[in-house]
């Protein structure tokens, strides 16, 4: 794959002048197609002879990408106290830099192994059960809430989605299962793998 810089030379098929013809690397601000907003400052491939944008090269994807917004789809939800608070905690376990940040990056890992995994509606309700007998040891779970709100990418909103449809959960049931689940494989009972893996994505993702 071939890396453009600009005032490259090129040819590509202009739809404007109905014929193959030579083109120059330039950056423009492109508008989407459907009108809503543009990708500013790009490189494109522009029409010598009439000056229309007619291609695209693969390295400026991720900027139209990033214009497009696509890391916008919500994840909105009330959950009692204690569940952010596990989450929290197993999230100090792992870097002492953690901050409500980590919470979208602790949550799209543990969707990511999950969301394959075939029995996983059993195997999150076994650990939210055997997580709150452990842990509360039948005291009262507390009735405060905290609201639990992130912006997540489309693959983590892919994750989520067959993750409600595999295990007919709700979303806040799906994310207070997932909590316990992270709480179980960081505090309860290590998962050296596991811990290993989220300390790389802790050091580089945030």
């Amino acid at each position: 794959m071939k890396f453009y810089l600009e005032g490259d030379k090129g040819k590509a098929l202009c739809e404007h002048c109905r014929k193959l013809v030579s083109t120059t690397y330039v950056r423009r601000s492109v508008p989407f197609s459907d009108g809503k907003g543009e990708a500013k400052d790009i490189l494109v491939a522009a029409c010598d002879t009439c000056g229309q944008v007619v291609s695209i090269p693969a390295q400026s994807t991720p900027a139209i990408k990033v214009a497009r917004g696509r890391d916008t789809t919500p994840i909105e939800a009330r959950l009692p106290a204690v569940y952010l608070d596990m989450l929290d905690q197993a999230m100090y376990t792992i870097t002492s830099d953690a901050s409500a940040q980590h919470r979208r990056l602790f949550l799209a890992y543990f969707f990511h192994k999950l969301a394959p995994v075939v029995e996983a509606a059993q195997v999150l309700q076994r650990v939210h059960e055997h997580v709150i007998v452990t842990l509360f040891d039948q005291r009262a779970i507390g009735n405060s809430q905290k609201r639990l709100s992130m912006k997540v990418n489309p693959s983590m909103a892919d994750d989520l989605e067959q993750l409600m449809s595999r295990t007919h959960m709700s979303q806040t049931e799906l994310l207070k299962s997932t909590i316990c689940q992270i709480h179980e494989d960081v505090v309860f009972t290590p998962n050296a793998a596991v811990i290993n893996e989220l300390k790389q994505l802790a050091k580089v993702a945030l």
